[in-house]
């Protein structure tokens, strides 16, 4: 889960590719997750990019920040290694 409201996930070139095939997605929604499906270097063909909506927290320290899940919103992509390749050499 994200720590604030930032996406950092979101900014990398592989984020922007799966925001692509996600949309549309919410204000709200956040990458979090990024993993290569593969036990070695060598398999890594795909990999999955994991996100949801998240909304402010009301109270506490991080007041106003994108920290809470919403329910029932998460969403996952699979990139293939061109798309992931090709998302990075455009930028």
């Amino acid at each position: 889960m994200p720590a604030d409201d930032d996406d950092l996930i979101g900014r990398t070139a592989y984020g922007q590719a799966a925001l692509r095939k996600l949309a549309p997605v919410p204000a709200g929604f956040r990458l979090y997750r990024a993993e290569w499906l593969g036990k070695k270097p060598a398999d890594w063909r795909e990999m999955r990019v994991t996100g949801g909506e998240f909304r402010a927290a009301l109270s506490g320290a991080r007041r106003g920040k994108l920290v809470i899940p919403v329910a029932g919103t998460v969403r996952s992509v699979v990139l293939t290694r061109a798309e992931v390749l090709n998302a990075e050499e455009s930028t």
